[in-house]
């Protein structure tokens, strides 16, 4: 029941983001996710809106979930994550983007997705990772690990793999791409201060 209402969560999170505003007021915000919330079971040709969607774009992981969800808190007052939190986040889901993902492009003889349904090889060495961030206090990073650890335990979800419960195609693409414009930001303020500071320099 609760894999059932998973897409419904999906979808309340997302459209929520889309109708909301980061500086509006508390009354507006709580409407909006009342008909972002509505919206997702709302039917459609037999079918409910959240489902419809699901049917595009499958379900996306507990980890892209535990995202929205701080994005959601965000939009209420909760402080954003700091900086350095994100990036290692970032880090973290881009280096499993690119575990994964080459062998289901055809890229690598090996298939890190058949790990997924016996991981306690994988569970060890993310185990480790989670204790890692929770040390450099990444929270961010640690409780989407935990959560989707524990939905996998639990089988809240459909599938059988443990990949699917940590990370989807467009979590993979979300954390390259951030992670791609903050090297560039990064090379153009370098770029700039290095610039400032030889026009300081005399002649």
């Amino acid at each position: 029941m609760i894999d059932f209402w998973l897409p419904h969560l999906a979808f309340t999170l997302l459209v929520f983001l889309l109708l909301s505003r980061s500086r509006a007021v508390q009354p507006w915000l709580w409407g909006a996710l009342l008909a972002a919330a509505v919206l997702s079971v709302a039917p459609l040709q037999g079918m409910s809106l959240a489902l419809q969607l699901r049917t595009y774009m499958g379900d996306l992981s507990i980890s892209s979930l535990v995202l929205l969800t701080c994005a959601v808190l965000g939009r209420f007052g909760l402080p954003a994550p700091a900086a350095r939190d994100r990036l290692m986040m970032l880090g973290l889901f881009a280096a499993l983007a690119l575990l994964l993902y080459p062998a289901s492009l055809g890229l690598s003889y090996s298939d890190p997705y058949q790990v997924g349904f016996e991981p306690r090889p994988l569970l060890l060495v993310l185990g480790a990772l989670c204790l890692i961030l929770i040390v450099l206090r990444s929270w961010l990073g640690a409780l989407a690990l935990l959560l989707a650890t524990l939905a996998f335990a639990l089988r809240l979800n459909a599938s059988e793999n443990y990949w699917d419960y940590l990370i989807d195609p467009y979590l993979a693409l979300y954390s390259l791409g951030a992670l791609l414009v903050f090297g560039l930001r990064a090379l153009l303020a370098r770029r700039n201060q290095r610039s400032a500071s030889d026009t300081r320099t005399p002649a």
